[in-house]
């Protein structure tokens, strides 16, 4: 689906395909409004099922990252490392770190890497867990911290875009560097971080039409990255944000009839609770 037939599929849905009272710049900014609040909306029932992960299956990525910084000067971090996430970088999925053995210790034999799963670290987590054998930050049990005030950048090793101007083909979304912080105790003359593998959504490409885009008789818009399915879920979004706008008291029936089958109120509640912990 390109994205001047999402512009006259949401005119017909308004009724509106003769005399559209609708300016192509607000068409621009309410359609990128409409695939973030899609975007969004699935990544919280991400994985409850196959569907919900087909969804977003376009914007999945995997990054490889090496290039770190230790951030010292604090006794109650111990090892911690910082590190730049792609430009692209919108949400994450999981984060797996690489560390290198730098002696023999008990079973690990060195320059033989192990990996290991790192967990998310939420401020409020931090204070309760520091002091608790079972859960404080080891090599056995790292946590990511993401957050842009960092005093050290570290520039990625995965490209991103700086145009001034958007363009239908960019996905730079983030202004400043997002940074990820590992945390992994007091372990680091033993074990040396290596690399972070992480699987994160991207932030999804900016659509843009143009007037003589419209006015061709060929259709020449830039086509949409998300299969055809997706593009009708994002026209729902999209035709609910222009009543809301125009005030259209059809939105009262449009969200309720065309309301597609959402996953399981207990499966949301168990996500959210994952992505909480």
């Amino acid at each position: 689906m390109t994205a001047r037939q999402l512009f006259e599929y949401a005119l017909i849905e308004l009724n509106k395909v003769e005399a559209p009272s609708l300016l192509l710049e607000d068409y621009n900014y309410f359609l990128n409004k409409a695939v973030i609040n899609y975007v969004n909306k699935r990544y919280n029932i991400y994985d409850v099922n196959q569907q919900t992960t087909d969804d977003l299956r376009v914007l999945k990525g995997t990054a490889t990252i090496t290039n770190f910084v230790a951030k010292g000067g604090s006794k109650l971090h111990g090892a911690s490392f910082v590190a730049q996430l792609p430009q692209d970088y919108f949400h994450l999925l999981s984060c797996v770190a690489e560390f290198n053995v730098m002696k023999r210790f008990k079973c690990y034999t060195p320059a033989v890497p192990f990996q290991v799963g790192v967990k998310r670290l939420t401020a409020e987590m931090y204070a309760g867990i520091i002091n608790n054998f079972y859960m404080k930050p080891s090599y056995k049990n790292p946590y990511y911290y993401l957050h842009n005030s960092s005093p050290v950048i570290v520039e990625s090793n995965i490209p991103g875009e700086n145009d001034e101007e958007k363009l239908d083909t960019q996905r730079d979304g983030n202004s400043s560097p997002v940074n990820i912080e590992i945390r992994y105790g007091k372990d680091a003359s033993l074990f040396q971080l290596a690399s972070i593998e992480v699987d994160y959504l991207k932030v999804p490409r900016y659509i843009r039409l143009t007037q003589e885009q419209v006015d061709e008789t060929e259709d020449n818009s830039s086509d949409l990255e998300f299969p055809d399915y997706v593009c009708h879920e994002i026209i729902k979004e999209l035709v609910a944000l222009l009543m809301e706008n125009a005030s259209d008291p059809r939105l009262n029936t449009n969200i309720p009839v065309n309301q597609s089958i959402a996953a399981p109120q207990q499966a949301q509640s168990d996500q959210g609770n994952k992505r909480s912990r």
